[in-house]
């Protein structure tokens, strides 16, 4: 099968970055998450310029608690155009992308996590999504302490068979590493309500329909925790 050429800067990426970090509040106190100091830059710039350094160059955030801090400091970015989905109240993941769903151009787009990062050569995932001719894909990793995370199960042909729950088992697993693909025209949310969530209610119904996992070694962390975000520190000043 042919690949026809890939032209990131037209593609989309849209960031959920609209929850509540109820976790870190004792550390952000009146801060949003996606605004996070990592060695005083904010998570949100370090996803950002790490995807615009690859060739991405539109991208649409998912904003809702305290989501004026998040639209007054990206406000005047000029290396790439930024486009705000506004939540009034708590949509879910899920939600967000839904609501978000207007805005976005392309035919197939990306979605990250605004809470997590993993070193991914983007164009790769984005050639293989073209020649697997399925309507979405996740990136899954492999950590060696899965105690806060539900493992993901697959089948020999990459195909998802189930979605662990959280078991504070510490042994290694695959994990969803929060970044994914979809195909725009073959996604639909509407049979779901204003609010829910991507992880819980909308990939488990789409198993029996093919999610196509893909598998990434790149380093990955989370900064969803005190612990994970002091980690965080350290992770990005290596």
């Amino acid at each position: 099968m042919k690949i026809t050429n890939i032209e990131l800067s037209q593609i989309d990426t849209v960031i959920l970055a609209g929850g509540l970090g109820t976790r870190l509040k004792p550390i952000l106190k009146d801060k949003p998450k996606c605004l996070a100091p990592i060695n005083g830059k904010p998570f949100i710039d370090i996803l950002i310029d790490n995807y615009i350094e690859q060739g991405l160059k539109r991208f649409i955030l998912c904003v809702g608690y305290l989501k004026e801090q998040v639209i007054e400091y990206l406000c005047d970015r000029n290396d790439c155009e930024i486009v705000f989905s506004k939540e009034d109240k708590p949509l879910g993941t899920g939600g967000a992308l839904k609501k978000a769903q207007s805005l976005i151009k392309s035919d197939h787009y990306i979605v990250l996590n605004g809470d997590s990062f993993i070193e991914i050569d983007i164009y790769k995932y984005i050639k293989w999504f073209q020649l697997i001719q399925n309507d979405i894909s996740i990136v899954i990793t492999k950590i060696n302490n899965s105690k806060r995370y539900g493992n993901v199960t697959f089948d020999k042909n990459g195909l998802i068979t189930s979605f662990g729950k959280k078991n504070n088992s510490s042994l290694p697993a695959k994990i969803n590493a929060g970044v994914y693909l979809f195909k725009k025209n073959t996604i639909d949310f509407s049979h779901f309500s204003d609010e829910f969530s991507i992880e819980t209610e909308f990939f488990p119904s789409l198993i029996k329909r093919g999610i196509k996992t893909y598998y990434c070694k790149g380093k990955f962390i989370d900064i969803g925790t005190k612990n994970s975000f002091q980690d965080s520190q350290l992770f990005f000043n290596k």
